[in-house]
C-alpha cells in the first residue's frame, strides 16, 4: 500500500548549533543529508518528522504541526490532539488479514472502522501517518508501532495500518484488539482543561496547519494567568493557553519552575521548562 514515507535531511549539528534527533521514519542515507533548521520559523510544507527533536545548549524543541486553528498568542501552552473518539483508543477488532498475512515480522494490520473512527485524520489515506497503534488486548497485547501509512477509514469497513517495525508477535483476526493514535505533535492546539498531555509553548504565532517548532525544555516565555513566586512550579490545565501557579490547582500538569515571577493575568514570565529535556 502507498505510505506517507518520504526523505528528510539534517546536520547532526548544523551551523546554527542545534542537534537534531529524528524518529526512526525513513532511510539512514536519507537522513544523513544536510539541511539548516530555524525554531523562530513557520512553515506551509513538512520540513521534518513530526517529533524531530532540536537542542541547543539549554533548550530544546519538537517539531509539530498545528492544528486548524492559528497559534494567535506567542508563549501559549500547547497540547496533544485528542483522540477523535474514545472508539479510537482501545478494543478495535482485528480482521482478517487485507494485507501481508499475520506473521512474526508482518507490517500490516487489518482493523475495523466505526462511524466515529471514520473522521479526520483516519478517513484520509496517511492521515494519520507518523501516529501510533498499540495492541490492548488479545494475541500481541503490549506491542506499541509507529504507524507508516494507513488506507482510508470508512463508515464500518476494514482499513490496513502498516507500521514501520515488524510486529513481534503475529496479531490474530478476531482475537487481537489495538488502540489508534495520531502522532502527539499532530494538530496541536492550545490547552486548556487538558484532554491529553501538555508539550510546550509556541514561540512564535503559527498559521492555521502550518508546521513548527515547539519549545519542550529550557528557558521560555510563558503566558501566566496569575501571580506566580520565582522558582515555584508553573502548571498547566487551568486557563487556556497560560499557566498557574501549583498552589492554586492539585490535579493538572507541571509545564516548568519559574524564572522570573508571573506578576499578573495576560503576562509573559520566563519558565525553566521541563517537559522535555
Amino acid at each position: 500500500m502507498a505510505t506517507k514515507e518520504r526523505s528528510f535531511s539534517r546536520h547532526v549539528i548544523n551551523d546554527q548549533g542545534y542537534i537534531l534527533q529524528y524518529p526512526s521514519v525513513s532511510e539512514t542515507a536519507h537522513l544523513l543529508q544536510g539541511e539548516p533548521i530555524n525554531t523562530l520559523a513557520e512553515s506551509k510544507y513538512q520540513q521534518c518528522p513530526l517529533g524531530t527533536k532540536a537542542i541547543q545548549g539549554d533548550r530544546a524543541w519538537r517539531y509539530c504541526k498545528n492544528s486548524a486553528a492559528a497559534l494567535t498568542v506567542v508563549g501559549s501552552a500547547i497540547q496533544s490532539p485528542a483522540a477523535i473518539h474514545t472508539d479510537c483508543t482501545e478494543d478495535i477488532v482485528v480482521a482478517a488479514s487485507e494485507g501481508e498475512t499475520y506473521a512474526i515480522g508482518s507490517h500490516d494490520i487489518t482493523i475495523t472502522s466505526t462511524a466515529n473512527i471514520a473522521a479526520a485524520p483516519w478517513s484520509t489515506a496517511n492521515g494519520a501517518a507518523e501516529g501510533y497503534i498499540m495492541i490492548n488486548g488479545g494475541t500481541g497485547i503490549g506491542q506499541c508501532r509507529k504507524i507508516k501509512g494507513h488506507t482510508a477509514a470508512v463508515s464500518t469497513s476494514t482499513f490496513i495500518v502498516t507500521v514501520y517495525d515488524g510486529w513481534g508477535v503475529a496479531p490474530v483476526a478476531g482475537n487481537s484488539e489495538v488502540g489508534i493514535i495520531e502522532n502527539p505533535y499532530a494538530s496541536v492546539v492550545v490547552a486548556a482543561a487538558l484532554t491529553t498531555i501538555p508539550i510546550g509553548v509556541n514561540p512564535i504565532a503559527v498559521t492555521a496547519s502550518y508546521y513548527f517548532w515547539c519549545q519542550t525544555g529550557g528557558p521560555a516565555a510563558v503566558m501566566c494567568h496569575a501571580a506566580i513566586p520565582v522558582g515555584t512550579m508553573a502548571i498547566c490545565g487551568t486557563t487556556a493557553g497560560e499557566v498557574d501557579p501549583m498552589s492554586a490547582f492539585t490535579t493538572e500538569v507541571i509545564m516548568g519552575y519559574m524564572l522570573t515571577p508571573g506578576i499578573k493575568d495576560n503576562d509573559s514570565a520566563i519558565i525553566y521548562l521541563i517537559l522535555d529535556t
